[in-house]
């Protein structure tokens, strides 16, 4: 056990930093994708006895959230506030802002030596002339593509780095993302696209280093592993030991998995297992693992090919599959020891204030958080200061207390008792009226702090508008055949924007139809963005809904029959962060006839109420290549004046 002879009380030199005898160590171990039943101590079929093993000695956290997918979580435990409030969220992606204060900056003032070994994505690869001709060389088929770069991983207060950006890139050597780009692997700001090896023995070799190297001080070790996020890839030795006829009968948070699928899944879980044995032995070895805050916890719950039974959901779901997290603390001297549980609700929002608490450190100043310190509450096994955590994914957003999961989609309610149903397989929200209304209530508070712009809920009153329609407007005129079916779309771009869409931003127009419009009108929708395919409608079915309560994925017609403008307002949450690339108009077959829809002041409107345009005359209109077909022709996209319509 580490000891310090000194109390450093003052600041020896301007800048300094002032720490604590007998400060203990931090290492933060984050899987990925790996959901509650994926652990054999949850009773998964695949063996992770060193992790059991720690479940047995620590702590567990039984009330653990995080997201339902990889960047939220890791920006909770960075920041200690919500990731729709640091620009990521509710989908992955997002540049973390260097005006946020980091765990690893509040480490750093209290004197801690820090390092983050594994992967980052909380933003994109740095610059270098290196990673600039990678980039160029993997690209020179697209000769005017420019990479997207940042500031780093280091630039958020880690001293050490050995990381790479973005998600689901190669475990071997080549470590690019979805096999396309350059690869992305980092020592600080040196681009080191050679070094060879399975990523996470690379994590775990470069982590272990950090720790030996920083054994006289205190210091901060986040080990943020790939495992077991796609691709599926195991090395041949971990493949070797998992019985295939075994692994097939494993269950699977998809019926896609195959029971190859199953088998590498295994695999990996168990490799990540032997890379967390090593991590402990290392710290046992330099006498370190007594006075060492060790977390072991995940980022969200389970891949296709793994587990979160009996937890409902997965990843991609804020059920608890998808946001509650497989979470230990084991601190021998904190008293943090002997396989016993505790309730409390936490998450990955409380661990900076909470670490900083345990650690004896102090708080740096930062921006407000939403985290709280549960340090006294774990300590003395007491109930948890956290009231509630809220989530918005796609299509609904959700609440949880310690007794209750409520999910609000645009038509309905789900009121989940989590105390007696953590499973969350009984609605109990028609038996439960008044808890319904009181969580709506305690949503609406976190919507409307955080500044979301709900998609599958009306805009707030403050955001509606008159329509104001003048000078140029944009008419798209086609002919929908008798062959065209009520299933058959077509998505014809009108606008393009260069620039990425946050959770807090709201696209805005004015639109009118021509006389004898179908029943199920023309709509406007973003047509390429974040998680989506090209040419595309974003706005699907309980996604995106105007002020007036509306589906736009159901074409509605103008709510006053007496006017011709009307003025929508659309939440974006449901895609971001991330480019809306492409903007343009659907229209739907099922009933022949030439039609014409009008669009003018096409809009973002942003959380601080400035806006940005996308179309507002001829010379903003960007249309895309159109080849009539059997089903929709004779198109025509043009600007008219504004006094032509209706007429």
């Amino acid at each position: 056990m580490r000891a310090y002879a000194l109390v450093v009380l003052v600041v020896l030199a301007a800048g300094a930093p002032v720490f604590a005898a007998d400060q203990p160590n931090v290492v933060y171990i984050l899987a990925d994708d790996v959901g509650w039943g994926d652990l054999s101590v949850h009773g998964g079929g695949v063996p992770t006895p060193t992790i059991d093993s720690l479940f047995s000695r620590g702590i567990e956290l039984t009330n653990f959230m995080g997201w339902c997918v990889c960047s939220p979580t890791r920006a909770m435990l960075l920041t200690g506030r919500h990731p729709i409030r640091v620009g990521t969220g509710p989908e992955v992606g997002g540049e973390l802002d260097t005006g946020e204060t980091t765990i690893a900056e509040g480490f750093q003032a209290n004197g801690y030596r820090t390092g983050v070994f594994g992967k980052w994505h909380n933003g994109n690869d740095p610059d270098s002339p290196e990673y600039r001709a990678a980039f160029a060389e993997a690209f020179k088929a697209m000769p005017n593509k420019q990479p997207s770069v940042g500031p780093g991983a280091n630039a958020h207060g880690f001293d050490e780095a050995w990381v790479y950006y973005g998600g689901g890139a190669d475990y071997f050597t080549r470590r690019t993302v979805q096999g396309r780009g350059p690869v992305s692997w980092w020592h600080n700001k040196q681009f080191r696209p050679r070094d060879e090896g399975y990523t996470d023995d690379l994590v775990t070799q470069r982590a272990i280093e950090f720790i030996r190297a920083s054994r006289h001080s205190p210091s901060f070790c986040y080990i943020p592993f790939h495992i077991a996020h796609a691709p599926l890839q195991a090395k041949d030795s971990d493949l070797a030991l998992v019985d295939a006829e075994t692994a097939a009968k494993l269950p699977a948070a998809s019926p896609r998995a195959t029971a190859e699928d199953k088998r590498i899944h295994a695999a990996m879980l168990q490799s990540m297992d032997k890379n967390v044995a090593t991590i402990l032995s290392a710290l046992e070895d330099l006498e370190l693992l007594d006075d060492t805050i060790l977390v072991f916890t995940s980022d969200n719950g389970a891949m296709e090919a793994g587990s979160s039974l009996p937890l409902r959901g997965q990843k991609h779901t804020i059920y608890e599959g998808g946001v509650r997290l497989p979470t230990v603390i084991h601190w021998p001297k904190g008293g943090l020891v002997g396989g016993k549980k505790w309730d409390g609700l936490c998450g990955g929002l409380d661990m900076f204030p909470t670490l900083t608490s345990m650690t004896g450190s102090t708080m740096p100043k930062a921006r407000p958080l939403d985290g709280k310190d549960v340090w006294p509450a774990l300590r003395d096994r007491r109930p948890s200061p956290v009231e509630s955590y809220y989530f918005i994914w796609r299509d609904e957003d959700a609440l949880r207390t310690a007794k209750w999961k409520l999910h609000r989609f645009c038509d309905r309610f789900e009121l989940y008792d989590i105390t007696a149903d953590e499973a969350e397989t009984k609605n109990v929200a028609d038996a439960h009226p008044d808890v319904v209304r009181e969580l709506s209530a305690t949503m609406d508070g976190w919507a409307d702090s955080l500044g979301v712009a709900v998609g599958h809920r009306p805009a707030p009153e403050r955001y509606h508008a008159e329509p104001t329609p003048e000078g140029e407007v944009l008419a798209v005129t086609v002919t929908i055949t008798d062959m065209a079916k009520p299933k058959d779309r077509l998505g014809i771009t009108v606008a393009n924007w260069d620039a990425s869409q946050f959770a807090t931003d709201w696209v805005e127009f004015d639109i009118a139809f021509s006389p004898g419009t179908p029943p199920r009108h023309p709509y406007y929708s973003p047509l390429e963005g974040n998680n989506s395919k090209p040419f595309g409608p974003l706005f699907k079915p309980g996604t995106a809904v105007d002020q007036f309560g509306r589906d736009q994925s159901t074409g509605p017609g103008i709510a006053d029959a007496k006017r011709t403008w009307e003025h929508r307002i659309v939440g974006l949450s449901s895609t971001a962060p991330g480019p809306l690339g492409r903007h343009g108009v659907v229209f739907t077959g099922g009933t022949p006839g030439t039609f014409t829809v009008y669009l003018d002041n096409l809009r973002i409107r942003h959380l601080d109420g400035t806006t940005t345009p996308l179309w507002t005359n001829g010379k903003d209109t960007r249309t895309t290549r159109f080849e009539a077909t059997e089903l929709f022709k004779d198109l025509k996209v043009r600007a008219v004046p504004a006094s032509d319509v209706g007429k």
